[in-house]
């Protein structure tokens, strides 16, 4: 097997594999690698259409990751819910519960005494999900930061740090505090900016508002 024919079956690899991710954003990345590939490989065996159709993938791919970068375009707005037994909200809870689990094993809406309910949507699509409370000392615990798999670039959350007072009352809230132990998930709060809390609770997280 020659080095040109290893190119091609490592191209035909990346585009399989960018079509089972979840994240759309994972998937743009590994078909621009693939379309490179490709487009490689077609140039060396002098098979032009492959060449050129692959160089256009690729071209595709680039405008839409730069897209997803923050301070780029797409509308994002967050929206509140009134009532912990809205339909909707009930729903997409039950439809991504699943998922959920993963991230917050210990969720449950129903032990949440008077919960902020706040869905994020990015281009008028639900995308995301902050549940949480306030306590008087000033801070807001985040129950929940649940964003569906093809949208978690981190834009929704950081949209959500960055306007929360657009939808919640400023009610003398300094910082923002997240409870996890899940490896994944303590790795987005830092990402967030959460630090460890001073103290004997352990995994519990917090930034400034």
């Amino acid at each position: 097997m020659t080095w040109i024919e290893i190119l091609g079956y490592a191209a035909s690899l990346l585009v399989a594999a960018s079509l089972s991710m979840k994240s759309v954003a994972r998937l743009r990345f590994l078909n621009l690698l693939g379309a490179v590939a490709f487009a490689l490989y077609g140039l060396l065996l002098k098979v032009y259409p492959v060449m050129v159709v692959n160089a256009y993938i690729a071209l595709v791919n680039i405008v839409f990751l730069l897209k997803m970068q923050p301070g780029r375009s797409e509308a994002f707005e967050l929206l509140t819910i009134s009532s912990p037994d809205n339909r909707y909200l009930r729903r997409f809870l039950e439809f991504h519960a699943d998922d959920i689990a993963r991230f917050f094993p210990g969720f449950d809406l129903d032990q949440i005494v008077q919960p902020r309910l706040i869905f994020i949507l990015r281009d008028m699509l639900p995308v995301g999900l902050v549940i949480g409370h306030s306590a008087p000392d000033g801070t807001f615990t985040v129950d929940l930061d649940y964003v569906i798999p093809s949208h978690r670039d981190f834009r929704c959350a950081e949209y959500f740090y960055r306007s929360w007072r657009s939808v919640i009352d400023d009610q003398g809230i300094r910082t923002f505090r997240a409870r996890s132990e899940v490896p994944a998930h303590l790795k987005y709060l830092r990402k967030l900016g959460f630090c460890p809390e001073a103290g004997d609770d352990k995994g519990w997280f917090a930034r400034p508002a």
